[in-house]
Formats: structure tokens, sequence, C-alpha cells
């Protein structure tokens, strides 16, 4: 029996390891190949650039001003990175990438350990070629780190309260597991780390009438260890700043989520269809996955955990005053889990699941186009560049070669699972061609400033000024390696503006063209073609162009 339990552990890690190599080649494939996004990947650089570069690890400034909308945890990771490897699209892109690999192992391991090693493969597969996933392993944000750590925290609820297997192991350390995942969560987005958990656990046991389970769950030393993660920075940085209390807990928390304060509103239905377009290629599988959980949820707690963990998500930023897409990122690990459950399961049985799957997919695919055919006048400056248009060839060859392969497997049932690893292939080639494509993209709706910084660097001296008119274009510091002035603007360093009152960092136009006019020193100014040609057409003040492009142009007043 021990020689039989040492094949299958030695059997097992052989699977993890290989599966984590096919993951991290997958996911670090091209990972640099785009500039830092304005303004979340410039902001989630800049933060952590400048702890390194003012050795303070608690009070996190942006453009050297204060900045709490989040907590440090994220931060830290980048700073540990500029640190090692210094500031680059691929090592400030390294822990999300990394995250999102040990978030598809963590699907892998509850599919694997709860069914079988088919599903979770298929979950696996499932998850990392979601588009939804997929691109936000590539984004400096914080959400697809939030999304497994708190994913990570359910799973061991689920291992522990939920899956049959679950009396097969020892509570202790996974509920510790469990607590201390939520704190990290907490440390990396806020409170929405413990928060989301809960109401996704109350749902299961209201569901399920568990309320027994409490008594459990509430378990002293994985309390201790949540409060021994979460409550030293939040002390300490509440200590140093007087103003930090109300602005993290009260603004940021309770009325990010209960009002439009962040002018982020959007209807209660809008994360249904970010979460159908988001599942592509796999929506139609996932639909039907859905349904058949939810028609046997009075059959089993795992079915009705697994539909409370998609839902609970669903429900919870629904009825958020503030909706971004990124936020609805945890229900994608629920969702392969369904999904791969339900195709395993289909495959194995030929019932008609599969089948309805595949007409739903095409039918999502045929949608895609035609939404496609509907926008196409929204990104036609992108598809002037032929490189473009020639990756959007590409893209619907591939989705279109991938209909096929499904047609096949609903005729010759045999192939099934075969045509379903194609169809699998197919969909990982689909994410790398939209990797491609996000590049195009980027370079003309969110033009980078990295050309610019790189001039600046190499024409600046060490009392020479820098400033950015209009806005503050988050990419812009995090490439100069130095902080800027503003000027006419404040946008979100409002609070950090009026919380230290820094003239030196924010100036308004009147009074920055006076210092334009009188200072000896130089001033190396960074500004949009729209906004050159506003300013120039109403006052003459000596300038001189540094150098630009069709979005941006850098001047001197020497």
């Amino acid at each position: 029996m021990r020689e039989e339990k040492s094949v299958n552990f030695m059997e097992s890690t052989r699977n993890a390891c290989l599966l984590s190599l096919l993951l991290l080649l997958f996911f670090s494939y091209e990972i640099g190949n785009r500039h830092f996004a304005d303004p979340d990947e410039g902001r989630y650089v800049e933060i952590p650039r400048e702890m390194v570069v003012s050795g303070d690890y608690v009070t996190p400034r942006l453009n050297g001003l204060k900045y709490f909308e989040k907590p440090p945890l994220f931060y830290w990771m980048q700073a540990a990175s500029i640190k090692a490897f210094g500031i680059g699209e691929i090592s400030m892109r390294i822990w999300v990438m990394l995250f999102a690999v040990i978030g598809c192992l963590g699907v892998f391991f509850i599919g694997s350990r709860c069914y079988s090693v088919k599903v979770g493969l298929l979950s696996t597969g499932i998850l990392a070629t979601s588009v939804l996933y997929y691109v936000h392993s590539r984004l400096i944000i914080l959400d697809l780190v939030l999304s497994v750590l708190m994913n990570g925290a359910l799973g061991c609820f689920y291992l522990v309260f939920v899956s049959k297997n679950a009396g097969k192991l020892s509570h202790k350390p996974w509920i510790i597991i469990m607590y201390a995942l939520s704190a990290l969560a907490c440390l990396t987005k806020g409170l929405v780390g413990i928060v989301l958990p809960g109401f996704i656990v109350f749902l299961w046991m209201a569901l399920t009438g568990g309320w027994k389970k409490i008594r459990e769950i509430l378990y002293l030393p994985g309390l201790l260890v949540f409060f021994a993660l979460f409550l030293p920075w939040h002390i300490l940085v509440a200590s140093r700043n007087d103003d930090f209390l109300h602005y993290y807990f009260v603004v940021e928390h309770f009325l990010r989520y209960t009002s439009t304060i962040h002018y982020r509103y959007q209807p209660v239905w809008f994360f249904v269809p970010v979460l159908l377009v988001g599942f592509f290629p796999w929506t139609g599988f996932f639909l039907v996955g859905l349904k058949n959980s939810l028609q046997k949820i009075r059959k089993n707690s795992e079915n009705i955990f697994l539909v409370c963990w998609i839902l609970g998500v669903l429900l919870f930023f629904s009825f958020s005053g503030s909706k971004l897409i990124p936020y609805i990122l945890p229900a994608a690990q629920p969702m392969a889990l369904v999904t791969g459950i339900t195709l395993a399961k289909s495959i194995e049985s030929r019932d008609g699941n599969f089948k309805s799957g595949v007409l739903l997919n095409i039918l999502f695919i045929a949608i895609a186009y035609g939404a496609y055919l509907l926008a196409k006048s929204q990104i036609a400056d992108v598809m002037e560049d032929v490189n473009a248009s020639l990756l959007l060839c590409v893209f619907f060859g591939l989705v279109l070669v991938a209909a096929i392969i499904l047609l096949y497997a609903l005729y010759f049932k045999n192939s099934r699972y075969k045509a379903l690893l194609f169809y699998l292939f197919l969909s990982a080639n689909i994410m790398l061609v939209l990797n491609k494509a996000a590049t195009f993209y980027q370079e003309v709706k969110k033009p980078s400033t990295k050309c610019f910084a790189e001039i600046i660097n190499l024409n600046r001296k060490s009392d020479d000024l820098v400033f950015c008119y209009g806005r503050y274009y988050q990419d812009f510091p995090a490439y100069l390696g130095n902080t800027v002035g503003v000027v006419n603007f404040v946008g979100e360093l409002e609070f950090g503006a009026r919380s230290e009152k820094n003239t030196d960092r924010l100036i308004a136009k009147e009074d920055f063209w006076k210092l334009w006019n009188t200072t000896n020193r130089r001033i190396f100014l960074l500004l949009s073609i729209g906004d050159y040609r506003e300013v120039f057409t109403k006052v003459n003040m000596v300038h001189k162009i540094l150098d630009l492009n069709k979005y941006f142009l850098v001047i001197t007043n020497q």
C-alpha cells in the first residue's frame, strides 16, 4: 500500500511539474511586448519605485503624494522585482504572470483531488485560455493577484467543509492556510479579500443549513494568523498618518461600494455580458455546466457551493456602486471548474450536454463576429496598420477552425476527447494572437510616453524641472525614474495634495507660465498635441520643441 501511495505521489508530482512548466511557457510568452499602459500599469510601477527610492515601505505615495486607495502587498512584491531586476516591461509583469500560473495550478489541484485528473487538466486549460483570465495575466493590476489569493482561501474551504473527500483531510492546517490567504488578499486590495469569501460561505450555509459549521470555521489559530498578517501594516500606517483610517475604510471601502463617488457606475446587469464575453471561447460549455449544477443543486453540497461561488461573486459586484471589468475576475476559476466537470462527464457518458455546449459555443462565435462588424468603426484607426489587420484575419481564421473542430466532434463521437484537446490548443493560440494584437491597440488607444522620458533623461541636468500638462500621465514618471510636476490637473492626486499641501507637485497653469517665463532653470514640458495647439494659439511664449510624435511632444523653455 505504501509503495502504491509513493508511486501515485511521484506521478502526481511529475504531472504538476510538467503542467507548471507548460503554464509558465504559455503565460510568459512575449510578456514584455507592450509598454506600461496608462493609467493603471504606470501607477503600479511608480508607487513601488517611489518606495524603493525613499525607503518608506509603509506609506504608499504616487508622484510623491500620499496614496491610500490600496494596501501595500502588491507594491512590496513589485519593489522586490525592482531591486532584483530594475524597471522593465518584463520584470514588472513577473508577479502577475506567476500568480496566473498559481491560480491555474489551484484549479488543477481542486479538480484532480475532488473529481479526477481529467477534470483537473480540463479545468486548468479552460481557465488559462479564457479571455478574461488570460488578458489579466498580462496586466500590472491588482485584480488577478486578489482573485488567486481569495479563491485559494475558498478552495481551502471547499476541500475542508464541502468536498465529499473532506473527511479524509486534516482540517486544521487547511483552515490556517485559508485564513492566511484571506489576510494576504486583504493586504492586496482591502477588505473585499475577506468580505467576499465570507459572503459566498454565508450563501452556502444558508442553502445547506450548515450553520453548525461556524464553530469549526471560526478556528482560533486561523483567526490569530489572519490578524497577525492583516493588522501590523494597518496599525503602522495609521500611526504615521492621521488621515488614513477615514479615507481608507470610509471613502475607499464603504463609499466606493455604496455610492458612485468614483464615477464608475454601470447598470446592475453589467457583469453578465462581461462574464459571457470574458469566458470566450468556452462560454457555451460553461452555460451548459451552470445549468447542470443548478439542476443538481439540491442533490449535493458541492454543486451548491460551486453555484454560490460563481453567483456570489456576480451578485456582490453587481450591486456595487463602482463597476470595472476586472472586478468580476474572481468568478473565472469556479467557472472553469464547473465547465471542466461537465465536459469530462459529457465526454465519458456521451450525453447531450456536449452537443448543447458545442451549439452554444458556435452561436457565441457567430455573435463575436457580428459584434466585431458592429464595432469595426471603433478600431478603424488600429486597423490602419497592416500587421494589425493581418492579426485580425489570423484571429478569425483560428476561431473558424475551432468551430469546425467542434462540429467534427459533434458528429464523430469517438473522437470527442482528441477534438477537445485540439480545440484547447487552438484556444491557446487565439490568446497568443490577442496578446500580439493588444500591442497595436495600445499604441493607438493608449500611446506610451516612454520615448519622451528617455529623451528627457538624455538631456536633463540635475537642476532641471520636468512637468506634464493637462493630465498626469502615469507611465511617464515610471519611465522617467522621477516624480514630475503636474500643470492644470489634480485627478486621483487630489487626496495626497489636500493632505500634504505640496504645491511643488501640482501647479495652476497661470502660475506655471509665469515660472516658464521667469525662471533661470530649464523646464521640460510633456503635453498632448491637442493641448499644445490649444495653448499656443492663445499665448505666444518662447519655447523649443525637443521631440514629438502624433500623440505627444516635449518642449523646453530654453
